[in-house]
C-alpha cells in the first residue's frame, strides 16, 4: 500500500505544471500591485483545485522586482487557471503596473515543507 502510494504520488507530480514568473512593477503602482497580486493569489488557491501553489516574494534591496512561484497540478489546470475571473481580473487591471514580465518553465529538485506549515492558514 505504502509503495502505491508513492507511485501514485511520482505520477501525479510528473504531471505538475511548475513556473517561476519574474515581474518587474513601475515605482509608482507598487503597492496597488502587491495588493491586486495578494488577493489574485488568494483566490486562485481557495477557488481552483488545480491551483496547488501561488507564492509571491519581493527583493527588499529592490521592492520593484516580484517573483511568484507557480504550482499547477497540470498543463490543464494551468489553461483553466488563465480563463479564472479572478485571473482576468488581476491580469487586466495590473497591466499599466507591470513594466516586464518573465515566465520561466522550472523543474523541481526538492520541494520541501514542515507540515505543520501545510496546515496553517
Amino acid at each position: 500500500m505504502v509503495m502505491f502510494n508513492t507511485l501514485s504520488a511520482q505520477a501525479q507530480q510528473n504531471d505538475r505544471k511548475f513556473r517561476i514568473a519574474k515581474i518587474e512593477i513601475y515605482p509608482e503602482y507598487l503597492n496597488q500591485y502587491r495588493s491586486a497580486l495578494a488577493e489574485h493569489a488568494k483566490a486562485a488557491v481557495k477557488l481552483e483545485p488545480g491551483v496547488l501553489a501561488l507564492q509571491a516574494v519581493y527583493d527588499k534591496d529592490k521592492p520593484v522586482n516580484v517573483t511568484v512561484f507557480e504550482v499547477y497540478a497540470s498543463e490543464a489546470a494551468y489553461q483553466k487557471h488563465l480563463k479564472a475571473a479572478h485571473f482576468l481580473k488581476y491580469k487586466n487591471g495590473t497591466l499599466k503596473m507591470v513594466k516586464s514580465l518573465e515566465l520561466i518553465a522550472v523543474e523541481p529538485i526538492s520541494l520541501e515543507v514542515k507540515p505543520e506549515l501545510l496546515l496553517k492558514r
